[in-house]
């Protein structure tokens, strides 16, 4: 099970950086506010579920 939790993390990491760059592109294409709010949600949330894993923040 210890090798499970590594990949859970580098997945958990690989989001993480998939979702910021998804909003960066929709705030610098001008996205409609609810747009950007839902994809930072979902950032926020993949954050706070790496900082419970890997007890540290991202």
């Amino acid at each position: 099970m210890p090798n499970s939790e590594p990949a859970s993390l580098l997945e958990l990491f690989n989001s993480i950086a998939t979702q910021g760059e998804l909003v960066r592109s929709l705030k610098a294409g001008n996205a409609s506010k609810d747009e950007i709010d839902s994809a930072v949600k979902m950032l926020v949330s993949l954050k706070m579920s790496y900082k419970a894993a890997a007890g540290e923040d991202y």
